[in-house]
């Protein structure tokens, strides 16, 4: 389709009519600003987008600003008076802020629109279902955001060191302690390492961005607890929810963080990596120092920029495995999966001059075609249904996961429109400065008889304290 031609009635002191511009910010009527964060998944598949985009609306000038800090960027542009920016595509639990405050266009009737056929609602996956309106203070439920990518976490492993060393996928979690115990026991050395003096260690040390450990910790957390128990832990609807002695759903999340504890022990990582950045424990995993990685599947599209500069792709091949399942779990919440996203958001600022243009571009964005340029382009998966069969996918790692996915039915996100809005940017962990990996793995606890006791005491403690506080200023 291609772009009306927005004649604005605008009168210059001339008296003549020059380029057509917007009243609002003095931006030419056809053009298109974009802010998109430029991160793990590169910024390939969005210069693609703008390409195919400019095919249907040859009028139109798109300015991309594809960046790391996109965050910081639309902070700034939506407090300014002047902002001239029409779309956001990027990463922060701050977009609910946003959201909150009115600085986003409402997207309630625009999902009813069609692409490929079907409504952008429907385009939606099933994952995000629940979380694509926003429950503002006043009670309103409108849509806000559309989500951005369906990320897979959880446990990565070196595909190449496991066959050559006739090493078994684990599929329980005491498979899992036993193959750690396996590696251990090999001190294979690491490559490079001409006097054999480090050797592989089961796990690589996830660096100061602790998070990525969530992703296997909330699938735990779905085996005990069951999807329908968590959904109803995120309406948020008391302090006391964040009481594992009095929340059983939370002392479940409890539960997996103590398993995950016992897998990252001082015998299975190299503690010396501990302020590492994720790039480089990432870069040390590809590297061989480690057999598996706790990550997020973006890692994969990260492993293909490492391999082509430098590092040993002969001795490495990225392998996903389902996060193990735990002892005396219910047969129905073993193929539960956690799916990264529920903090990514692509939304119109509300100051937006051309919110047509910006939804016509979503359209592209969401579009079959525009997943396909995704998996081929930035190695992942949109937040959108779409038939991957039919596309042209060659990567056979990419095709693993889309056999993967279409066999993880009981899908879900750490996000509900169902949940209390609270200030303050409230999460599973109370908030996100509360979550215990980095204290736990640094030692910060230690001098307490249960570090992971002391872990979830505080978080009780600081949502009981902040609780009327976060109440209050949600109105």
């Amino acid at each position: 389709m291609k772009a009306k031609k927005i004649i604005p009635l605008c009168i210059f002191a001339s008296g003549v009519i020059g380029t057509l511009f917007s009243c609002e910010n003095n931006e030419p009527a056809n053009t298109l600003n974009i802010v998109c964060l430029n991160a793990s998944y590169g910024r390939e598949w969005i210069d693609q987008i703008v390409s195919n985009f400019k095919e249907t609306h040859p009028d139109v000038t798109v300015n991309l600003k594809a960046e790391y800090d996109a965050e910081a960027i639309i902070e700034k542009n939506l407090a300014s008076s002047k902002n001239s920016d029409d779309l956001y595509i990027s990463v922060g639990n701050v977009w609910k802020e946003y959201a909150a405050q009115g600085k986003f266009l409402d997207l309630t009737d625009f999902i009813k629109e069609t692409v490929d056929g079907v409504t952008i609602q429907n385009k939606v996956a099933s994952e995000f279902k629940d979380s694509i309106k926003f429950k503002r203070s006043n009670g309103e439920e409108k849509v806000y955001r559309l989500p951005f990518t369906s990320g897979i976490g959880g446990i990565f492993y070196n595909k190449k060191m496991f066959i050559e060393n006739n090493w078994e996928v684990p599929q329980t979690y005491e498979e899992l302690v036993s193959l750690c115990t396996t590696i251990n026991n090999a001190r294979l050395p690491v490559a490079g390492d001409a006097l054999g003096r480090v050797s592989v260690k089961p796990i690589v040390y996830g660096g100061t961005d602790t998070d990525y450990f969530d992703y296997a910790v909330f699938n735990w957390w779905s085996q005990l607890s069951g999807i329908d128990n968590i959904k109803e832990f995120l309406k948020y609807e008391s302090y006391e929810n964040f009481d594992a002695s009095k929340n059983e759903t939370y002392n479940n999340l409890k539960k997996a963080t103590t398993y995950w504890k016992q897998i990252f022990s001082d015998n299975n990582i190299d503690k010396s990596n501990n302020n590492l950045s994720a790039s480089d424990a990432q870069k040390d995993f590809i590297n061989g120092k480690a057999a598996m990685m706790f990550n997020g599947d973006w890692l994969y599209n990260d492993s293909l920029v490492y391999t082509t500069t430098g590092s040993q792709s002969e001795t490495f091949e990225l392998g996903y495995m389902k996060t193990p399942v735990l002892p005396e779990v219910d047969e129905n919440n073993k193929d539960n999966t956690y799916i990264i996203g529920e903090d990514q958001y692509i939304a119109i600022p509300a100051t937006s001059s051309h919110q047509e243009l910006a939804k016509d571009f979503i359209k592209e964005i969401v579009s079959d075609k525009g997943c396909e340029v995704f998996m081929n382009k930035a190695h992942g998966f949109l937040a959108y249904n779409a038939n991957y069969e039919n596309m042209n996918i060659t990567d056979s790692f990419m095709q693993d996961m889309i056999a993967l996915r279409a066999n993880s039915n009981n899908k879900f996100t750490n996000f509900s429109s169902n949940r209390k809005y609270l200030i303050g940017a409230v999460d599973v962990w109370c908030t996100g400065g509360d979550r215990p990996f980095l204290s736990l793995l640094n030692g910060s606890f230690d001098s307490y008889d249960n570090p992971i006791d002391e872990a979830f005491n505080r978080i009780a403690s600081k949502a009981k304290s902040k609780w009327d506080e976060w109440t209050s200023l949600a109105g």
